[in-house]
């Protein structure tokens, strides 16, 4: 969500600020807009099946099977016991209790409620998105713990902070230790910088503006795609081969902390240009729309949900331009990520992208004090949503088309340093001024879904 809102300091490429200088950690707050709960939502609403009791598993079919076949076995009964009610219903009491266990235990075997064991994700399918720099210890235990991708945040603002030449010197140590460790980096293009527009949440629209940001975008592809530079240096000789193959174009532009004003007309623009940049110097290589933030709130120039956005969107550019659609579902509870997730694929059906996946490229929750829907007050309780949200997404990842899963983040952040209310304790792992990895009760729970080592 606030994929990066944490100071420069020496953050550098990895994880440059969206907010200003004059923003303090209060200041930067995320608000959810609730959706109805009692909306209608397409294949059957926010449970598995149109045939289950909300939150009970319970199949309707199979419950009124049991109660027909009771009532039938009664009327027999009454029937040849010449109208004697007490010996018909004598024995169809233990019947209907056998029936009731019957039901219970099918329920829970066939729907995946609470005694269905935790699944195991597809190899690649949990990922993560790190709001910290990282480092080979990081990689190293992100590589065992089953992730396959980090998604990283390129800056334009700060690779080529004047005109003129890029400067790709920290991004170069982030994309060689993870391909050391046989990862992919997942590549965030966003920031405009200051001699293109007055403020970095300013998209690239007009005529000179467009062919900055397109000769930008085609320098990155050229430095680290298939046919990258970057993979022929000796510095390189050591390392797996593991070019970018998939460019995320934008981060929460439906948002007003990474776009002024919030106008998919705008990102329109932007995105045709990225897409056409991207291909233009790898012809194999995937574009994906920006992550939208599920329901922010605020006026629509500011703030609009993530299926009006894309919906607007649909208006204006063709499916052709790009593969897939991101998606930043956070949510304050299991009820309203279902609705949220099944609302958005609905709205990319209508906006003509029903062939075109879902990656949700942030998730996440926090374990500070509850003091807003993110924050949920225990590590405990965070590692018990992290087990809930993800075992849902790796179930349903059929029914939505999703391809993917980032988890926000790997580590807290310092508590001193300016960010989002929730940023501070989203993490896997503790936050250490010395840079230790100490893990929380939600890492060994995202373990136990990859499949990996903790």
């Amino acid at each position: 969500m606030m994929l990066l809102i944490i100071p420069v300091l020496l953050l550098g490429v990895l994880m440059p600020a969206a907010a200003t200088a004059a923003e303090s950690p209060a200041g930067i707050q995320y608000q959810y807009s609730a959706l109805p709960e009692s909306e209608v939502l397409p294949g059957g609403g926010a449970y598995e099946s149109a045939t289950e009791f909300p939150g009970k598993g319970i199949p309707v079919l199979l419950v009124a099977a049991v109660l027909l076949a009771a009532g039938g076995f009664g009327l027999i009964r009454y029937r040849r016991s010449g109208g004697d009610w007490k010996k018909a219903v004598r024995p169809v009491v233990p019947a209907a209790l056998a029936g009731a266990v019957l039901v219970v235990v099918l329920s829970f075997g066939a729907t995946g409620t609470t005694a269905a064991p935790t699944p195991k994700a597809p190899k690649g399918f949990l990922n993560i998105a790190p709001q910290e720099p990282f480092n080979t210890v990081d990689t190293q235990r992100m590589s065992v713990g089953g992730i396959r991708s980090i998604r990283v945040a390129i800056g334009w603002d700060l690779i080529q902070p004047t005109r003129g030449e890029f400067d790709w010197g920290l991004l170069d140590q982030a994309v060689h230790d993870a391909a050391q460790e046989g990862l992919t980096i997942m590549p965030v293009l966003y920031a405009t910088p200051k001699w293109v527009a007055p403020k970095s949440t300013i998209l690239p629209t007009s005529n000179s503006q467009l062919a900055a940001w397109r000769d930008f975008v085609s320098a990155a592809v050229q430095r680290y795609g298939r046919n990258g530079a970057f993979w022929d240096e000796p510095y390189q000789d050591l390392v797996a081969y593991m070019p970018v193959r998939n460019w995320q174009v934008g981060n929460e532009v439906n948002f007003h902390y990474f776009a002024t004003p919030v106008s998919a007309r705008n990102y329109a623009k932007m995105l045709k240009v990225a897409s056409t940049a991207i291909r233009g110097n790898d012809s194999r290589a995937q574009v994906m729309v920006s992550g939208l933030y599920g329901r922010p709130k605020g006026k629509p120039s500011r703030a609009l949900p993530a299926a009006t956005f894309i919906e607007q969107l649909g208006r204006l550019v063709p499916a052709r331009f790009f593969d897939s659609v991101a998606l930043h579902p956070y949510s304050p509870n299991m009820k309203q990520l279902e609705l949220l997730i099944s609302g958005f694929r609905k709205s990319m059906n209508k906006a003509g992208y029903r062939s075109k996946p879902i990656q949700v490229t942030e998730i996440g929750w926090a374990s500070g004090p509850k003091k807003n829907a993110f924050l949920l007050g225990s590590e405990a309780a965070q590692a018990k949503m992290l087990t809930e949200s993800l075992s849902w997404l790796i179930r349903m990842r059929k029914k939505y088309r999703i391809s993917s899963v980032y988890w926000y983040s790997w580590k807290d952040t310092n508590p001193k340093g300016v960010n989002c209310s929730f940023c501070y304790t989203i993490g896997l792992f503790k936050y250490s001024s010395a840079d230790k990895l100490i893990p929380k009760q939600a890492w060994r729970s995202f373990v136990r879904l990859t499949g990996g080592r903790p």
